[in-house]
Formats: structure tokens, sequence, C-alpha cells
């Protein structure tokens, strides 16, 4: 077993956990501000619930992101030096985008079926 007197675990645990943290920061606001307008365009005139669905889609995205790093910081395989805590930091930052654009693609399925919905229906009688 490896233990944190390795040198090139630091360089490991750095750039994975870094490279992670900057990721879900940066996506996290660029999701938020580009899905609100898909949201208020799915949910029409309803803001209050445009708000509540933002709120719980930010919090999916976060704890499924963190949730995501947290399974799968942990080392595999033989560690032999500096470029392979590099090359292992890198491929587990590319498996984490490639776990996220499916979930992302499948957040905006649910929106177009939303607003397909909203545009389809038959406006309200008004009394």
């Amino acid at each position: 077993m490896y233990t944190m007197d390795t040198p090139f675990l630091w360089v490991y645990y750095v750039t994975y956990l870094g490279g992670c943290a900057a990721l879900i920061f940066f996506l996290g606001r660029l999701l938020h501000r580009s899905g609100l307008e898909l949201l208020r365009d799915a949910f029409g005139s309803h803001t209050s619930l445009v708000g509540a669905v933002s709120r719980l889609l930010d919090i999916g995205f976060y704890m499924m992101s963190l949730g995501f790093v947290g399974a799968s910081w942990q080392l595999s395989g033989l560690a032999t030096g500096y470029g392979w805590a590099v090359l292992m930091a890198v491929q587990k930052l590319g498996w984490f985008l490639l776990f996220l654009g499916p979930v992302h693609l499948f957040n905006l399925l649910l929106l177009a079926l939303f607003r397909r919905r909203t545009v389809l229906a038959p406006p309200a009688a008004a009394s």
C-alpha cells in the first residue's frame, strides 16, 4: 500500500482534486447561468418554479459531481513516478467529464420535454 510519504502521490492528489474542484466550480456556474434561460422558456411565467427547479438542478449537479470524485479518488495500479501521477489524474478527470456529459444531456432532454408539453398544451380557458 502507498503512504503519503511517497512524493508523487501529492502530485496526484493535488492534480486530481484541484482539477475536479475547478471543473465543478466552472461547470456549475456555466450550467446555472445558461440553464436559467432554458428553464424560463420551459416553464413560462411560473417564476417561482423556475427558481426551485434551478436550485434542485444545481444541488443534483454538485451531489453527483462530488459523489463521483469521492468514489473515484482512490488509486489503483502500481505507482511509478510523477508522470504516472499526472497521467492517472488526467485519466480520472476524463472519466469525470464523460460521467457529467450524459447526465447533462439527460437534463436537457427533460427540459425539452417540459417545453414541448408547455407549447403543445391548450391555453387555459379564462373565467
